[in-house]
């Protein structure tokens, strides 16, 4: 062996890539150490259907009860919005006044500590000052969570039980499973109606003492005296510690109330003859805090009654260690107690049952995917090379599993999503090597020396376009605080892949292609190669060659025949492009004249849309008319809704239930694979069909709402309109305006689910005291509100413990428990510190407008019109539509209106996405200049992103889908597969020159050598997606785009990009010298 060979030799063995020929044993531990690790991910990563995330927004909700938007804006919600607004990080304030309630969400800043935030947040509510009566405000972050494993709906025939026996049986599973389960955090019981009647309590039912007015006037007792009588009876009063002999004893005084009866006994007054009961004077009865009437349909039973618990796991608890336990206890626990023979079981929203069927799912299509993909690469490649690729691609893939575990976060849909995206640019990474090392075999190199220089000569590439890859992902970094929360498990799942990927090829394929490759014992002679080779690299070949047979042509299998063929026809139509300066600027310029026509003449009839729908088999239906409606008035219209929901064969259970003045219904379908084998409709044909069969509502003044639940983050409607008054004196107006605009968007076919912000109310009734009266018999208004309170609400009145709770007692005049009028509150008679006086004596009251809620945003009131749309229109059709009207409007004074764009969440995502995704073209082609020590190649390569603009706009306006996010994402991904395909293809070409290879050869030889990876990674891709298409709308589109979009691009770049080089690069270079 002379020296030249010897040093060609220490030049690959000195590298760090050989150490992974040479110590091939770390391989084969490294892979087995993965592969444990991996199974250990496996078992401790949480698998969930949607991501739990903190969204950095947290919420302070205060209840008030009876209390009127009005007072409740200047009585709560102004007094923490002010204690709260000087905290320096917060982003937005937004509140909302409604009847009851006080709601006040912060937005914080983008990478502020949520948790001390929280803290921070709870320590200024704390220091308000708010009424007596109020609760305390709930201070909360706002996320996703996932902790609920499955819902259990508890049903019985309506003439066997009542709902409130189903209460108390849920109770008693709620108080025995809570303890029994490992890992299960808490057993909630899901209320319809979360009113609360008297105050704050957190029982199931209050002990309601419906007063007689007239009883209690005639005794001359006011509420106050009745509740201080039974608190009197209803105490335990410790009087001390004393020693008899020598022992210490406690003594006490026990009269505390044990149960209902003890109560109504209770002596209110004593006399001679007998005793005034509390039962002589009052009704006692359970007021039940799930006011709302529930109804339970199934195919076989209907109209029943029933109660549901939610089941929750520990946070970072895997859902399928404790579901099928809590279910097991569950079942065991009802089927060995008694009481509970013919109870009905069954179970919804199993989040168990989702992601078992998302991931066997999965796996079924992985394996699928896997086989063809392996049969794709064998076309190209021989069998043994065709599984060393297939086993790095898995291989990267468990790598990402490890990196998710050890960042804790967990496997869901975004995952899927982003695991799918990322493995064509896996496949070119991986395929690249062993591609490269088994064409070096059939020169023939030996299998170390072939991979070796596989490996020198793709590893600068291989980096630039892991890379640049990572880069172009960069974007969803830095998008505003709520949607990077939810899209940031897409980068580090492709940062993870990719880098894994590029890792694998540089370092475990050497071991593998060495260790299981096949040695062929003949090799190709490419004479024009051979040609460019020094001497040194001509005799380290021959070398190489020696014992081995020159392949005989004629014997070629069918396959290199074909390949070889392709491979010759595209190398000579190249040569005749590149040599003709007409057809080199055909092919540069013409995609560029298309790319304008694309978007002057389809891009504005593409449409946007943020999120695409998807079948979650899972429909919402709210069903609204006036505040303060009864629900018993509204159960006249569940005949006309279960006959417009009942007859489907795609349904599995839908609930209702009635609750204030709103009809919720949900309806969950069969899972998707079984309507897809039964031909049954998706939930969007469901969708529309029920929402016509509903319209005759709306003859009856309802407002009726239907919609599809959603896996993306939590966004505004479709379409809508924001308007502003400067002034609060002006929501009248606002309001009247707010109306004129809804009923101008119900007259628009395409919208749906019209709504606003701020509902219709009844109105109010106000009451004034005449001053001058009052002065005059030296009394305050004080002194007549607090018995006035007391007659027409509630009074609380200690409690009574219960097997499970303390149940507090609630002292209420009888007569106003149902109904009351303001002549009721004129014709009371209270107890005032110096007589009885009539309440009309000194008031008197009058009829006023009023309104369901007061919206304020950063302090300025608004009311929001809003709407979705039909499933076949975009929002970005309907939207200047609705801008128009606005803009043409005639407002009255002091009012305005925001556009979509104006907003400042959509402000800051238009922003953001644009400056990211310059800054991310800027980090691009920086590390593309380093790597070229050139501007105008990485230029060159950026061109390709234009062609990918081209079909982009032609495929989406043929297949009338719009711009998304979702499709950006898949856009960067397929975009940067032939990105990486020119990254290579340059570096070759130069490689090419350096040898003094003349221009024309340089490029064509470069793209001929490129020509079979091309077509594999293009193949590959399409056969990964094949198997999901096949069971998924959204996947069976996007095979449709791939198909198309890569078959023309690549077909495209393969004249394009070369036409470009040499025109802008090699020109320019030979003008240069020739000028110097």
């Amino acid at each position: 062996m002379n020296s030249a060979i010897n040093k060609i030799n220490e030049d690959l063995e000195k590298w760090f890539y050989w150490f992974w020929v040479r110590r091939f044993r770390v391989s084969y531990l490294i892979i087995f150490l993965l592969i444990v690790m991996w199974i250990l991910s496996m078992i401790s990563i949480p698998k969930e259907s949607s991501p739990d995330i903190k969204f950095g927004i947290i919420w302070v909700t205060t209840v008030y009860p009876w209390v009127n938007p009005w007072d409740m804006d200047s009585l709560i919600t102004d007094k923490l919005e002010k204690e709260i607004k000087n905290i320096d990080w917060i982003k937005k304030i937004t509140s909302t006044s409604s009847v009851w309630v006080s709601s006040i969400t912060i937005e914080l800043n983008n990478w502020v500590d949520v948790r001390n935030a929280l803290t921070d947040i709870k320590d200024q509510v704390d220091k308000v000052d708010l009424p007596a009566d109020a609760n305390d405000p709930m201070v909360v972050e706002l996320s996703t969570s996932s902790d609920l494993m499955f819902e259990v709906l508890l049903y019985w025939n309506e003439e066997e039980i009542t709902k409130y026996d189903l209460i108390q049986k849920s109770q008693l599973i709620k108080s025995a499973l809570e303890s029994r389960v490992p890992w299960l955090s808490w057993i909630d019981l899901v209320w319809a109606n979360t009113k609360m009647w008297f105050g704050d309590s957190s029982s199931d039912y209050e002990i309601l003492v419906l007063l007689d007015k007239n009883k209690i006037e005639q005794l001359n007792l006011s509420l106050v005296q009745i509740s201080s009588i039974i608190k009197s009876y209803n105490k335990n009063t410790p009087i001390g510690n004393y020693s008899i002999w020598d022992l210490n004893y406690d003594f006490r005084f026990d009269w505390e109330l044990a149960n209902i009866e003890e109560l109504k006994n209770t002596v209110i007054r004593a006399t001679k003859g007998s005793n005034v009961l509390l039962s002589d004077i009052a009704t006692i009865e359970k007021k039940y805090n799930d006011d709302s009437i529930k109804k339970l349909w199934f195919k076989d039973n209907k109209w029943l009654n029933y109660t549901s618990l939610s089941f929750n796991k520990n946070e970072w608890t895997n859902v399928f260690d404790i579901s099928w336990v809590a279910k097991a206890e569950l079942e065991k626990f009802i089927e060995n107690n008694p009481d509970f023979e013919g109870l009905w079981v069954s179970y919804v929203n199993d989040m168990s049952e989702l992601i078992i069927e998302d991931y066997s799912t999965l796996s079924s299509t992985a394996i699928q995917t896997s086989i063809l993909v392996f049969i794709t690469i064998l076309l190209f490649v021989w069998f043994r090379e065709s599984l060393i690729a297939s086993f790095l691609i898995p291989l990267s893939f468990l790598i990402t599993f490890i990196v998710l575990d050890t960042l804790w976060y967990s496997l869901n849909f975004l995952t899927n999503f982003s695991l799918v995206l990322t493995l064509w640019i896996a496949i070119d990474t991986v395929i690249v090597i062993v591609e490269a090392a088994s064409e070096k075999m059939k020169l023939w190199y030996n299998k170390k020396s072939a991979v070796l220089l596989a490996v020198r000569d793709y590893k600068a590439p291989l980096i630039s376009w892991t890379l640049t890859t990572l880069a172009a992902f960069l974007p969803l970094m830095f998008l505003p605080w709520v949607m990077w929360k939810f899209l940031a498990y897409i980068p580090i799942t492709v940062f993870s892949t990719l880098v894994a990927a590029l890792v694998l090829a540089l370092t475990v394929s050497s071991t593998l292609f060495v260790r299981f490759a096949w040695n062929s014992k003949t090799y190709h002679k490419d004479e024009k190669l051979e040609a460019t080779f020094s001497t040194s690299q001509k005799e380290f070949l021959e070398f190489e060659r020696v014992w081995k047979v020159e392949h005989n042509e004629n014997k070629l299998s069918l396959r290199d025949k074909i390949l070889m063929k392709m491979s010759l026809i595209y190398y000579n139509m190249l040569k005749r492009v590149l040599v003709s300066k007409s057809s080199r600027r055909f092919f540069i310029f013409t995609p560029i004249i298309w790319l304008i026509l694309t978007f002057v003449f389809l891009a504005p009839n593409i449409g946007f849309i943020l999120f695409p729908t998807t079948d979650n088999s899972v429909i919402n239906i709210s069903i609204e008319t006036k505040e303060w409606t009864s629900e018993e008035s509204l159960t006249k219209y569940i005949d006309v809704i279960d006959e417009s929901i009942y007859k489907y064969e795609e349904l599995k259970v839908y609930n209702l239930t009635i609750s204030w003045n709103k009809i919720s219904v949900y309806i969950e379908l069969l899972n998707k694979k079984l309507r897809d084998e039964k031909w049954l409709k998706n939930v969007y044909e469901l969708e529309e069909v029920i929402a016509n069969n509903l319209k005759v509502l709306e003859s009856e003044w309802l407002s009726v709402s239907i919609e599809t639940l959603s896996n993306w983050p939590p966004t505004w409607k479709a379409v809508w309109i924001k308007l502003i008054a400067s002034s609060s004196s002006k929501v009248d107006e606002l309001k009247e305006t707010a109306n004129i605009f809804k009923e101008h968007l119900k007259t628009i076919d395409w919208l749906k689910n019209v709504s606003t912000t701020s509902s219709d109310s009844p109105g109010q009734f106000i009451f004034k005291f005449d001053r001058d009266k009052l002065a005059s018999i030296w009394l305050t208004p004080n002194d007549i509100l607090n018995e006035v309170y007391f007659y027409t609400n509630w009074l609380k009145s200690w409690s009574i413990k219960s097997t499970y709770e303390d149940n507090d007692i609630v002292l209420k005049i009888a007569q106003f428990e149902d109904n009351l009028s303001p002549d009721d509150i004129n014709n009371l008679i209270v107890n005032t510190p110096i007589w009885k006086i009539r309440v009309w004596d000194f008031a008197n009251y009058e009829f006023a407008k009023s309104i369901s809620s007061i919206t304020r945003e950063n302090w300025k009131v608004s009311i929001t019109i809003e709407s979705d749309v039909v499933n076949w229109i975009l929002p970005s059709e309907i939207q200047p539509i609705v801008d128009q009207y606005a803009a043409d409007f005639m407002y009255p004074e002091w009012i305005n209106f925001e556009k979509w764009w104006e907003n400042q969440e959509n402000s800051d995502l238009i922003i953001s996405t644009m400056k990211s995704f310059f800054i991310a073209l800027f980090l691009i082609f920086s590390i593309l200049v380093f790597q070229f020590n050139s501007y105008r190649q990485p230029l060159i390569i950026m061109y390709s992103v234009i062609l990918a603009l081209l079909w982009v706009n032609i495929w989406l306006f043929v297949t009338w889908n719009p711009y998304s996010m979702p499709f950006m994402i898949w856009f960067i991904a397929l975009t940067w597969v032939v990105v990486n395909d020119a990254i290579i293809l340059i570096d070759r070409i130069n490689k090419n020159l350096e040898k003094w290879i003349d221009s024309i050869h340089s490029l064509a030889s470069a793209w001929k050598s490129r020509l079979q990876p091309i077509i594999v990674t293009t193949l590959t891709t399409v056969f990964w997606v094949l198997p999901l298409a096949l069971q998924d709308e959204f996947w069976a589109w996007l095979w449709f785009t791939i198909v198309f979009w890569l078959t023309a691009w690549s077909a495209m770049t393969l004249f394009v990009v070369p036409s470009l080089y040499y025109s802008w690069f090699l020109d320019w270079k030979e003008t240069k010298k020739e000028d110097f």
